[in-house]
């Protein structure tokens, strides 16, 4: 059951999932007190009424499907090259240009379909005119999910071409969507345009079966086309006329037409799915910037904190520095300050240095003498680029195990070289060789 509320003036009648045609009218300005006409659609696509007025009081509905008149559309017939679609549609301004007596950048163009294997239909459209409809139905708070021709719910038979008349003109729509405008004399002669088309088909070989001929409903009183009319068409012709049943759209066309023709790409393409998906993205954005705002406050509250740790480890290096060494004018990396310092004041009085060669052998003498049993046999000791090498043979498994315990107390010492079972219990000469760097 339908419902009705009064908002702004408007009557709004809400349907689940309703969809309202909407018929563009044939005029090159709207403003709000011009009329189209609608027609309201249910969820199983069954019409429910329809009527003509002004936007303002049209139906509410879910989704909007509006059909551009025939004669404001030129279709073109193109070959373009085997690219991604949107490339195809960067170019498209420039392959249809030789085929257009204005501007390209005057016109919004769009890829319909194929018409051969080679060939593409496209539908150019006045770029002016179309920002005219879309002001005009956004002003209704009326946005369109698609744009079609008029023609697109018109079905038309593998072969055949549909010839459809009104008071003012007609147009003859091929199978592939390609649509020929026609215009209509006084007489009962077929349109120059048509005679024009027919011998092009002809000439590659795509002449139509037949021709059918279809009538609009008009305010406007005209003569619709009858079976003399037919007969005249077919003998000067020469292809077979015969009369269709007047024109009603074919609503389930008509609406396919809205996802494969829809007019409004690009520039115009409508926004509101885009609106729907951020609608329903709109919290996990949420949840996502939240979270990274988190992480970024932690990260630099951590930030701070360790960079108050390190101005206070600065500040009382320096002031260490500054007691030790109260002549030093500039400080400006106060622990290798101190180091350096230090070791000047060792070598003024005459004591070693950790880097020191004696220093570094005394070290590993201490290291030697501390071991238990029978003395060391010292085989090759060495100092080089701060490093001290001492090669030994230990007496016992005793010893080397008590010498890496020792080692293991000495910064910058280590074993580098053992020879021999450690875990054998019976004396054994053992090989090694023990390093210690200065500075450690």
């Amino acid at each position: 059951m339908a419902q009705y509320n009064l908002g702004q003036n408007r009557l709004v009648a809400t349907q689940p999932l309703a969809t309202l045609l909407l018929s563009i009218p044939d005029l090159p300005r709207f403003d709000p007190a011009t009329p189209a006409e609608w027609t309201l659609l249910d969820s199983a696509n069954a019409i429910l009424r329809s009527g003509e007025g002004l936007l303002a009081t049209l139906p509410h509905a879910e989704r909007v499907v509006a059909s551009a008149p025939v004669g404001r559309l030129l279709f073109i017939e193109t070959a373009l090259p085997p690219v991604a679609p949107a490339k195809r549609n960067a170019l498209l301004r420039y392959a249809i240009e030789d085929k257009l007596t204005i501007d390209p950048a005057t016109v919004h163009a769009v890829v319909l379909g194929r018409s051969g294997t080679t060939q593409h239909v496209v539908a150019a459209i006045d770029r002016t005119w179309l920002v005219g409809v879309l002001q005009w139905l956004r002003q209704a708070d009326l946005s369109p999910s698609s744009l079609i021709s008029s023609a697109a719910g018109i079905p038309v038979e593998a072969g055949e071409w549909a010839v459809v008349f009104d008071a003012q003109r007609a147009f003859a729509k091929r199978s592939d969507g390609f649509v020929y405008n026609l215009d209509i004399g006084a007489g009962r002669e077929p349109p120059f345009g048509l005679t024009l088309a027919l011998k092009e088909a002809r000439a590659h070989q795509h002449a139509p079966s037949a021709l059918v001929l279809q009538s609009m409903p008009s305010r406007a009183p005209f003569a619709p086309p009858d079976s003399a009319l037919a007969l005249h068409w077919q003998a000067a012709l020469g292809v077979p006329v015969r009369l269709g049943p007047a024109r009603a759209d074919n609503l389930p066309t008509l609406l396919a037409a809205g996802k494969s023709a829809n007019l409004l790409t690009g520039e115009f393409a409508p926004r509101e799915a885009t609106g729907k998906w951020m609608g329903l993205l709109r919290p996990a954005l949420f949840a996502l910037v939240l979270m990274v705002t988190v992480q970024v406050v932690f990260t630099l509250i951590d930030n701070w904190r360790l960079n108050s740790e390190r101005l206070a480890l600065e500040q009382e290096m320096t002031r260490l520095f500054k007691s030790a060494f109260p002549a030093a004018q500039a400080i400006i990396d106060p622990p290798l300050q101190m180091q350096r310092n230090l070791q000047q004041l060792k070598r003024e009085r005459g004591l070693p240095a950790d880097g020191d060669a004696p220093m570094l052998i005394a070290r590993l003498a201490s290291l030697m003498q501390s071991l238990p049993g029978a003395p060391v046999s010292v085989t090759t000791l060495m100092v080089r680029d701060g490093v001290a090498t001492l090669d030994a043979m230990l007496a016992t498994a005793e010893q080397r195990a008590h010498l890496q315990r020792a080692v293991d107390r000495v910064p910058g010492a280590a074993i580098v070289h053992a020879a021999g079972d450690a875990a054998d219990p019976k004396p054994a000469p053992l090989a090694v060789r023990v390093t210690l760097r200065a500075g450690a």
